[in-house]
C-alpha cells in the first residue's frame, strides 16, 4: 500500500468498491464527499454527501456515519462526475490543527489501495484530504491537504453549491483554499453556469448540536432537544437565530418549585429550546421577585444544579414584580436589530404592578423581543397574563401566554407547540414594520 504525501498521486486498482477511512490522531473530524464534474462542480444535495445527507447518485456514495467511511461505487458515478474529493471538516475544535494528524486509507474491493498522511496541517475547519478522480479511463487517487478557514459553507459556494445557511455561504465563489506546504493547488473554480439544489447546511448544525447534547447530558435532556427540533420544522423556524433570555420568578411562593424538581425540569426545556436558536448556547437569566438579581447564565455545561444555585442568591423570596426585569432589558435593545431576542418568563403567581407591566409591554412592542409568559399553575389564576396576552395599543402583538401545572408531566411535544407559538408570526410582521432589522 503506497503513502502519498501532498500534492503525491498513485492509479487505483481496478475493482468496487473504494472505501475511503478518515480518522484524526486525536479527536474527531467528520468525512464529507463531494461529487464533482469536469468544471469542478457539484450537483447540489445530488453532490455533496455528509452525515445529514449520507449518500448520493442513487447511493453511489455514500457515508458510514459511526464508521467514518465513505464508499464509492466507481462503476455507477454518474457519467459527468470526473472528481471525488474528499474533506474532514473539524468537529469539537474550531480547526483541524487540534487533531494533529488526519488519516485516510483508501481500499479497493476490501484490499488496502493507499493511504494519506496529512501531519503539517493548516489552521482550516475544513481540510481537503484527498481526491479520486479520472484520467484516461482509469481512476486514480491524489493526496491534497489545503482547506478553507471559513468553514464548510465557502468549500461548498466554491464548488458551485447553493447554501441555504443564515450567513454561512462565502460571498465569493471563486474564492481560492489556504494552501498547506506542499499541497497541490486544486483546479480553479469557473463560475457556476446553472444553479444546483441547495444544500442546507442547518441540517448539519442540528446534528452537530444533537451529537453535543447526547455526549453531555441525560436522556431527558435529549428527548426535549428533540422535541424542540420537531416544533421548529413544523413551524418553519428551523435557521432562524435569536439571543435567548430566561427570567426567572423567586418570590416566595416560588420556593417549593425550587425544592421539587419543577424549576430545574422547566429551566432545562428552556435550554433545549435555547440551544437551537442561540448560536453561543448561552442563556441570559434575570432572577426578579419585587426586584432584580444577578444569576448564572444558563448552558449545557453548567445545567445541573443550576436551580439549587440559584436558590443560594442573597435577597430573594420577597414580592413580585414583572415590570423590573423587562424595564433592564428593554433599556439593552436597539430597534432595527437584526438578531431578536425571545424571552422566557416564567412565573408561579400574580404581580404587584399590573400598571407598569401593561406599560412596559406596550414599550416593548417596539422594540425586537417576543415576550413568551409562562405560569406554573393553572391558567384561571393568571387572570392577568391571560388579558396581557390580549393587550390592546401595541404596535404589533409582541407576547404570548400559557401555563401548565407542571412541566414534568406536560408531554415534550405539547410543550414546545406552546412554546414556538405565535413566535414565527411576530418576526414576520416586526421584520416588516422595521422593528426587527431583515
Amino acid at each position: 500500500m503506497q503513502s502519498l504525501s501532498p500534492g503525491q498521486n498513485t492509479s487505483l486498482p481496478t475493482g468496487s468498491p473504494v472505501a475511503i477511512t478518515v480518522k484524526a490522531g486525536s479527536g474527531h473530524v467528520d468525512p464529507i464527499a463531494l461529487l464533482l464534474d469536469g468544471a469542478r462542480k457539484a450537483d447540489g444535495d445530488n453532490g455533496v454527501v455528509l452525515f445529514s445527507n449520507p449518500q448520493a447518485a442513487g447511493g453511489a456514495v455514500s457515508l458510514d456515519v459511526p464508521a467514518d467511511v465513505v464508499t464509492v461505487d466507481l462503476a455507477a458515478l454518474p457519467a459527468a462526475v470526473e472528481t471525488v474529493l474528499i474533506v474532514a471538516q473539524a468537529d469539537g475544535t474550531p480547526t483541524v490543527q487540534g487533531n494533529a494528524v488526519v488519516e485516510a486509507t483508501i481500499t479497493v474491493a476490501g484490499a488496502p489501495a493507499a493511504s494519506v498522511r496529512l501531519d503539517s496541517l493548516p489552521a482550516v475547519a475544513t481540510l481537503q484530504v484527498a481526491e479520486l478522480y479520472r484520467r484516461g479511463g482509469e481512476w486514480k487517487v491524489r493526496a491534497l491537504g489545503d482547506g478553507y478557514a471559513e468553514g464548510l459553507a465557502k468549500l461548498l459556494t466554491v464548488h458551485g453549491v447553493d447554501v441555504t445557511d443564515d450567513g454561512g455561504a462565502a460571498s465569493d465563489p471563486a474564492g481560492q483554499p489556504a494552501a498547506s506546504s506542499g499541497a497541490a493547488a486544486p483546479t480553479p473554480a469557473a463560475p457556476p453556469t446553472s444553479a444546483a439544489p441547495p444544500v442546507n447546511l442547518e441540517k448539519q448544525r442540528l446534528i452537530d448540536l444533537r451529537k453535543k447534547v447526547q455526549d453531555s447530558a441525560p436522556p431527558s435532556l435529549v428527548k426535549s432537544f428533540d422535541s424542540a427540533v420537531v416544533s421548529l420544522e413544523k413551524q418553519g423556524l428551523v435557521g432562524e437565530r435569536a439571543e435567548v433570555v430566561l427570567m426567572l420568578d423567586v418570590s416566595g411562593s416560588s420556593r417549593p418549585l425550587f425544592k421539587n424538581g419543577t424549576y430545574q425540569a422547566l429551566v432545562e426545556r428552556c435550554l433545549a429550546a435555547g440551544l437551537l436558536f442561540d448560536d453561543n448556547g448561552e442563556i441570559e437569566t434575570y432572577l426578579f421577585d419585587s426586584a432584580v438579581h444577578e444569576a448564572e447564565t444558563v448552558t449545557l455545561a453548567n445545567r445541573e444544579g443550576w436551580t439549587d444555585r440559584a436558590i443560594t442568591t442573597k435577597g430573594i423570596f420577597r414580592g413580585t414584580r414583572y415590570a423590573k426585569p423587562l424595564e433592564v432589558l428593554a433599556d439593552k435593545l436597539v430597534r432595527g436589530a437584526k438578531t431578536p431576542t425571545f424571552v422566557y418568563f416564567v412565573t408561579d403567581g400574580g404581580n404587584q404592578d399590573r400598571r407598569e407591566t401593561a406599560e412596559i409591554v406596550k414599550r416593548m412592542a417596539g422594540l425586537p423581543a417576543f415576550l413568551k409568559f409562562i405560569a406554573v399553575g393553572r391558567e384561571d389564576d393568571f387572570p392577568f397574563l391571560v388579558r396581557l396576552d390580549d393587550l390592546t395599543g401595541r404596535e404589533v402583538d409582541n407576547a404570548d401566554f400559557f401555563a401548565v401545572a407542571d412541566p414534568r408531566t406536560v408531554d415534550e411535544n405539547a410543550f414546545f407547540e406552546l412554546v414556538m407559538q405565535e413566535f414565527r408570526g411576530w418576526l414576520v410582521e416586526a421584520r416588516r414594520l422595521g422593528i426587527l432589522g431583515s
